[in-house]
């Protein structure tokens, strides 16, 4: 295989996945992970993402007063000079977090826990599932 098709190869597949990450539905506000990745979870919370004023993306994790999760979002920023691939960090119950990330961002859940009452409570984790959001 010559140079030039063993790099052509891998540039080929991320430019399919890429078509296909921005292929979904986008918004230029609020964007809910679809699948949910709490659907199965109970008491409910909410895992969102939404675009704010120009560039500023917030994530952010609501659920009962002691809820914790592991979860952090990946995401794809395709928008400013080059690609940027990074994670939200630690999700707080009630306190968002915030990236400048300028154009299309896909954000990615890949699972994680959910405990509704903290990790002292009597009541037990819940596994998240995959979750998908996309704004611009």
């Amino acid at each position: 295989m010559s140079t030039l098709a063993a790099f052509a190869r891998p540039v080929a597949v991320a430019a399919l996945g890429a078509a296909a990450l921005f292929a979904a539905p986008a918004a230029a506000s609020a964007a809910p992970f679809m699948p949910d990745p709490l659907a199965n979870c109970k008491p409910a919370a909410t895992l969102g993402v939404e675009k704010e004023e120009g560039d500023l993306v917030e994530w952010d994790f609501e659920g009962p007063e002691k809820a914790t999760t592991d979860a952090q979002v990946t995401y794809l920023n395709i928008g400013g000079q080059a690609p940027t691939l990074g994670t939200s960090g630690p999700l707080t119950n009630g306190e968002g977090v915030e990236r400048e990330l300028p154009g299309f961002t896909g954000h990615l859940i890949p699972g994680g826990t959910y405990d509704p009452d903290g990790p002292n409570g009597p009541l037990e984790a819940c596994t998240l599932g995959f979750g998908f959001a996309v704004t611009q």
